[in-house]
C-alpha cells in the first residue's frame, strides 16, 4: 500500500513539472514590514505588486535579476494568516503552462484535481491554479497561463 502511495506521488510530482518553466518560488511574510526588510537584506528590487481577493493577500514580485523571481504573499485574511502557524515561510513553486484547462484535465487523469475549480487572475498578467500539496509529498505547486 505505501509502495503504491509512493509510485503515485513520483508520478504526479513528474506530472506536476514536466518540463515546464520556472515561473517564480512564493514565500508568505507576515507583513509588508517584513517584506521590505527582507528585500533589503537580498538586495532584491520590487518589479510589481497585486492583490488576489481570492487568497486575500498582497503579493509582490521582484525583478528577476537573471534567475527567477520571488513573490512575497503578504495575506490579510484567510488561510494564510496561519500558513506555518502565522511565521509564514516557503510557500510554493510556480511553473508556466500554456493551458491551465488542459493541465487539469491531465491531472484529473492522473486523479489530482487543481484547488479552484477555475483559473484564478493573478497578482501579475497572468491566471493561475494550485495543486494541493497532498498529491506531491508536501510541495504545492502552482500553475500559471500568461496573459498577452
Amino acid at each position: 500500500m505505501a509502495q503504491d502511495l509512493t509510485e503515485t506521488a513520483r508520478g504526479l510530482a513528474g506530472a506536476a513539472s514536466r518540463g515546464r518553466p520556472l515561473h517564480h518560488v512564493g514565500i508568505v511574510i507576515p507583513s509588508e514590514d517584513e517584506v521590505r526588510d527582507l528585500m533589503g537584506l537580498l538586495s532584491l528590487e520590487e518589479d510589481y505588486r497585486g492583490y488576489v481577493p481570492t487568497w486575500s493577500a498582497l503579493c509582490i514580485f521582484t525583478k528577476a535579476l537573471g534567475a527567477s523571481p520571488l513573490e512575497f504573499v503578504v495575506p490579510d485574511d484567510g488561510p494564510l494568516l496561519k500558513f506555518n502557524k502565522g511565521m509564514g515561510g516557503l510557500h510554493h513553486v510556480a511553473f508556466v503552462v500554456d493551458d491551465l484547462e488542459e493541465i487539469a484535465r491531465e491531472l484529473e487523469a492522473d486523479g489530482a484535481k487543481l484547488l479552484e475549480p477555475a483559473p484564478v487572475k493573478g497578482a501579475g498578467p497572468f491566471l493561475c491554479n494550485f495543486l494541493s500539496p497532498v498529491y506531491t509529498r508536501g510541495i504545492t505547486v502552482e500553475y500559471i497561463q500568461l496573459l498577452n
